[in-house]
């Protein structure tokens, strides 16, 4: 039963996807279903980790006012399309046996509270903001979607512990903040969590960032490369092989390398233009 529900809550998400060059991601807790479609274009794993861990502090904290009578005891049903893909939208609606929002962009923990908290309101209506980008009543849909958050927005804090979403051997990918970081052997490193996510080769590790790639043992950098933008300008994550002794970093499948690292030699080998 567990499967067929898990399926047919795929293929619900799936029926109302909004472009077809989409990379995306379920994450489930008690309380939440989270869809996340990504622009394949500029994909980050790293990213839906964030969503991940996101969705596991929503869930506590619709748990709470659901304890608290604030929230009728029933799941959210969330679907989140990058904006890239397709027009601003938030649509907020509920039915008998759910709570349903569908939005563009990447909102905050903050952000996905707000949305809970309005549920909970009294004088709840539904929001359907979508479909004519340009005008309602002489506003932009985006300019609509901006004033809901702030009209609707109370600055205050869910307490929650920080806790770890990813891990590889020593190294760690911590959410803490609404924000995610990596720890090695729970030391903090100072590498930015906004591509592909690290591998290691024997001893070492590779860690990625937007503009650099770094090679690292025992929280030691020992080599790094800048990225150059002629060869992938978009924040997408790599394609990433690795062999007993040698590394390649590609775009666009293992045939397209774009970057090499050699174990034995301790360099980057970068292709020519």
């Amino acid at each position: 039963m567990k499967q067929y529900t898990i399926a047919l809550f795929l293929l619900t998400f799936c029926a109302t996807a909004k472009a077809t060059f989409c990379v995306d991601r379920i994450y489930q807790e008690e309380k939440i279903n989270l869809y996340i479609c990504q622009n394949h274009s500029c994909f980050n794993e790293t990213r839906s980790l964030l969503y991940k861990a996101r969705t596991k502090v929503l869930n506590d904290y619709i748990k709470d006012k659901i304890a608290k009578e604030e929230l009728q005891d029933k799941k959210f049903e969330i679907q989140i399309f990058d904006e890239l893909l397709t027009s601003p939208d938030l649509r907020l609606t509920q039915g008998k046996n759910g709570y349903f929002v569908t939005l563009t962009g990447f909102p905050s923990l903050q952000d996905l509270m707000t949305i809970v908290d309005y549920f909970s309101k009294p004088n709840w209506k539904p929001i359907l903001f979508g479909d004519d980008f340009y005008t309602v009543g002489g506003e932009t849909i985006k300019r609509r979607i901006d004033s809901f958050y702030k009209q609707n927005t109370i600055d205050k804090i869910f307490p929650y512990q920080s806790f770890s979403v990813w891990r590889k051997d020593e190294v760690s990918l911590e959410y803490s903040g609404d924000s995610l970081k990596y720890l090695f052997n729970d030391f903090p490193l100072s590498f930015s969590t906004n591509s592909s996510l690290p591998i290691k080769i024997s001893d070492r590790f590779l860690f990625f960032q937007a503009d650099s790639i770094f090679v690292v043992h025992n929280m030691r950098t020992l080599a790094s490369i800048e990225i150059d933008k002629f060869w992938k300008d978009t924040s997408e994550d790599f394609d990433i092989y690795v062999f007993p002794k040698w590394v390649n970093i590609c775009d666009g499948g293992k045939d397209n390398w774009i970057y090499s690292y050699s174990y034995d030699k301790n360099k980057f080998y970068k292709r020519k233009k």
